[in-house]
């Protein structure tokens, strides 16, 4: 028995080597220019030294996190050389007869979707009327701006940079003529995302304002209707990510309809939850974070359904891993892909250290899990929002002990009502009273503690280099906690 237990170990850690060293070698490829022979050269080599040394276990781990390092760098350039041969015909008038809108439109004061031209991706943005939808096939005629030479007003963020490296190629600001021709998209992805609207107007219908916007935030993620003065509130009080589509809204959601389901059947709940997974990703436009949380979550339930304990640093690189195989730019480019990943981190790992902390300890349960959570993913990803927006929230870990254990209360009843509203509006509406009380408190509780003067503090930092240190730090904390455990436990 404790062989196999070696040898399960052994197993994870040349996993963990390969993955992390595949996304180290992605991390760093736009710094190292890729030479074949380079390249050629050190892989003979490293065959060579496996051939003589394959029986000691160090260099075989050595040979594989090579191999991946290599195999990282090599792919990143394969992808941008991919992507850099993308040209469209810019900054000159067309006409594209049949262009298919491949995402769900994002609609605030304006309207913003993606079509799907010459294999690649045009971001469309025009006046909010006429309204379109996924799979609309649209005839439009305007001039494609190249996104490098898109200027920012934030002089701070490159917006024309963010598009490419979200592999979209052009941009057409307020075609000159637009007009649909035809239907497309996948018949399950559009009635998903029909329901999904449906569901956002049941709330409008038996919730008012801004309670309403709260509530689809809180369950879909929908920010469009939220006041800014109220998603100042929100980032003031470190409470932003409870009106965002996230790993967190996902695992409410889930573990909510496994436990019910668990009432019939083990399969039922299993399978249950897997479409529920694949349904909220799609309700909710298949966002990179939900996408992130819906393949983590589901690989947990998987490993949980075939008895095995899931080792979760193989499971995060796993995700991450297979994420970044779709669009290797997110690692370093893309903001919410870093806090996600971190923010996960956080929970799995560094709130159970925190947790255990004497001073914790002692807090009622909802508590103590409601501070470690908090300030376990608040840990990750400090350094990543005081290097992006450089606003760091003094209150956050008072405003999350008191409003994070009624969110899902929050969600579950708002859903409830907001089913019920979509069968009869009158029954919505007597069951959105219960939820109007919890939203109700939760936006008191932000209100009063953004209004405090030191709620916030603006500490922006532009150089990176105490980063790594910070983690490094955080790593140690984490560590010690881990072998004073296993001294108190011998």
């Amino acid at each position: 028995m404790e062989k196999n237990v070696k040898h399960q170990i052994g197993l994870s850690r040349f996993a963990v080597g390969a993955l992390t060293s595949f996304i180290i070698g992605l991390f760093i490829a736009d710094k190292i220019s890729l030479d074949f022979g380079w390249a050629a050269g050190i892989s003979i080599g490293l065959v060579v030294a496996l051939i003589l040394f394959w029986r000691e276990q160090y260099y075989r781990l050595g040979f594989i996190v090579i191999v991946s390092l290599i195999l990282g760098l090599t792919y990143y350039h394969y992808w941008d050389f991919k992507e850099g041969n993308k040209i469209l015909p810019y900054n000159q008038q067309i006409v594209i007869e049949k262009a298919e809108i491949i995402s769900k439109p994002e609609i605030t004061n304006n309207q913003r979707f993606l079509i799907g031209y010459n294999n690649t991706k045009i971001q469309i943005e025009m006046a909010k009327f006429p309204e379109f939808y996924y799979g609309d096939v649209l005839k439009i005629t305007g001039t494609i701006k190249n996104p490098a030479e898109i200027k920012s007003a934030d002089s701070e963020f490159n917006y024309g940079n963010y598009l490419l490296k979200k592999g979209i190629r052009g941009q057409i600001q307020n075609p000159e003529k637009i007009e649909k021709v035809g239907d497309g998209g996948n018949f399950i992805v559009k009635n998903i995302y029909k329901v999904g609207d449906a569901f956002e107007e049941s709330i409008n219908r038996i919730l008012p304002e801004p309670f309403a916007a709260f509530q689809a935030g809180l369950i879909l993620g929908v920010k469009r209707n939220i006041p800014n003065s109220l998603m100042s509130d929100f980032n003031r009080t470190g409470t932003t990510h409870i009106v965002a589509v996230s790993g967190y809204n996902v695992t409410i959601i889930i573990i909510f309809l496994a436990t019910v389901l668990m009432m019939i059947s083990r399969k039922v709940s299993f399978w249950g939850s897997m479409l529920a997974i694949l349904g909220f990703v799609i309700l909710t436009g298949a966002v990179a974070s939900v996408l992130r949380a819906g393949i983590l979550t589901a690989l947990i339930l998987v490993a949980r359904y075939i008895s095995r304990r899931p080792y979760y640093p193989v499971l995060l690189l796993l995700v991450a891993f297979v994420m970044l195989l779709f669009n290797p730019y997110a690692l370093k480019n893309d903001v919410s892909f870093q806090l996600s990943f971190l923010a996960f981190i956080g929970l799995l790992f560094l709130s159970t250290k925190i947790s255990e902390l004497k001073f914790i300890n002692k807090l009622p349960n909802t508590l103590k899990t409601a501070f470690s959570e908090t300030m376990g993913a608040q840990i990750m990803v400090l350094p990543i929002l005081l290097y992006n927006f450089g606003i760091l929230s003094i209150v956050a870990p008072l405003a999350n002990i008191l409003i994070l254990p009624l969110v899902p209360a929050a969600m579950g009843v708002g859903f409830i009502a907001a089913i019920g509203g979509m069968i009869w509006v009158d029954l919505g509406r007597i069951l959105a009273n219960f939820s109007w009380v919890i939203l109700k408190y939760i936006l008191t509780i932000v209100e009063i503690l953004s209004a405090l003067p030191i709620a916030a503090v603006n500490l922006k930092v532009s150089d990176w280099w105490w980063i790594p240190i910070y983690f490094l730090l955080v790593f140690l904390f984490a560590r010690k906690k881990v072998l004073n455990k296993n001294k108190q436990g011998n």
